[in-house]
């Protein structure tokens, strides 16, 4: 049996900081039913009804998936572009505006998943900053 070591530190209201034996382990955002999780690893969000045990949980690691094989099927890439630029970018939706609307330090870390553009991804942060300062101020 190995020994252990995990501590939890509060930082501002929302936002905690959780140190291992090996140093900073990862960075945790949002409160009861909702929260994310920012690791070396991945990230973790995880979604719940509080006092009831009900929770959803998904992980998105930070490692670069292999691209998918072409087989003879496919059109082949023109020498010299990436699969990120053959990708389209992908909307926002109703819901996830919605979320960035009333729980940006949230939802917004939602839009560093591949495919949204980078102007999505400033609105989002911008607004999640703002509120926070709203938040702090008070």
């Amino acid at each position: 049996m190995g020994l252990n070591f995990r501590k939890s530190f509060k930082i501002a209201p929302g936002l905690r900081l959780n140190v291992g034996k090996k140093g900073i382990s990862s960075v945790s955002i949002g409160g009861k039913g909702a929260r994310v999780n920012l690791s070396k690893k991945g990230t973790r969000t995880t979604l719940g009804i509080p006092k009831t045990g009900l929770s959803y949980s998904s992980f998105s690691s930070h490692k670069k998936k292999a691209p998918p094989q072409l087989n003879s099927y496919q059109q082949q890439p023109f020498i010299g572009t990436s699969t990120s630029q053959m990708l389209p970018n992908r909307s926002v939706s109703f819901l996830l505006g919605f979320g960035i609307f009333w729980m940006p330090y949230i939802f917004a870390w939602f839009t560093l998943r591949s495919g949204y553009s980078s102007t999505a991804r400033w609105i989002s942060f911008i607004w999640m900053v703002f509120v926070l300062l709203i938040v702090m101020a008070d």
